[in-house]
C-alpha cells in the first residue's frame, strides 16, 4: 500500500475515468513505494509489489497513463504527473516539473487537476 499521502492521491487522480485507468486501479493494495530519485526537475518513485498483484495486470503491457497536473503554494513550480507499467503492472511514476525547480520533499499543500480529453475533470487540494 502506498504511505504517501501526496503520491497516492496522484495515483488516485490518474486511475480513473477510462477502463485502462479503472482496471489498473485494482493495482494500487498490492504496491509501495520502494525509491524516490529527486532530480530537481521532478521526481521518479519506483514500486515494489507483491505476488497477489499479478492477478490485476492490464492487458497493455506497457501502459502509460498521464494527464495530472499539480501545482502548490509552497513553491513556485508546477508539474504534471505519468503513470508508467511494465508488463501489465505499475512500475514508476514521474514527475515532471515544467516550472521551477522540484522540492526534494513531498508536497503537503497542493492542488491535483485531470487534465485529459472526457476525463472527470476532479480536482483534489490540500491545505495542510
Amino acid at each position: 500500500m502506498v504511505k504517501s499521502k501526496y503520491i497516492s492521491d496522484i495515483l488516485d487522480l490518474l486511475l480513473e475515468g477510462d477502463n485502462e485507468g479503472l482496471s489498473a486501479r485494482q493495482q494500487l493494495p498490492f504496491i509501495t513505494e520502494d525509491n524516490f530519485d529527486y532530480t530537481g526537475g521532478g521526481l521518479f518513485v519506483q514500486f515494489s509489489h507483491s505476488d497477489e498483484i499479478t492477478k490485476h495486470k492490464v492487458n497493455k503491457q506497457d501502459l502509460i497513463l498521464d494527464g495530472v497536473k499539480i501545482q502548490t503554494t509552497e513553491y513556485p513550480i508546477e508539474a504534471d504527473a505519468t503513470l508508467f507499467f511494465k508488463d501489465g503492472l505499475i512500475n514508476y511514476l514521474e514527475i515532471w516539473c515544467y516550472l521551477g525547480d522540484y522540492p526534494n520533499q513531498d508536497l503537503k499543500k497542493y492542488t491535483l487537476t485531470q487534465l485529459w480529453n472526457n476525463s472527470p475533470n476532479k480536482t483534489i487540494t490540500t491545505e495542510n
